[in-house]
């Protein structure tokens, strides 16, 4: 339970999740924000050929290059 104190976590386990929602006499809704800020995802970068993955045969191995 320190952890969920000392840093922000990836992830709750929900037995912890129902215990501190028993121990505060709260809902989940009540210890979790929601933050609907649009994010703009930058734009990636156009991959040369050279970098495309290579071809694969119907037996499913590569294709050696042309």
């Amino acid at each position: 339970m320190s952890a969920l104190f000392s840093e922000e976590p990836s992830q709750v386990k929900m037995s912890r999740l129902i215990a501190l929602c028993t121990a505060l006499d709260c809902t989940p809704n009540d210890l979790f924000e929601v933050d609907t800020t649009p994010v703009e995802l930058p734009s990636a970068p156009i991959r040369p050929v050279a970098d495309l993955p290579k071809a694969v045969s119907a037996r499913g191995r590569s294709m050696p290059p042309p």
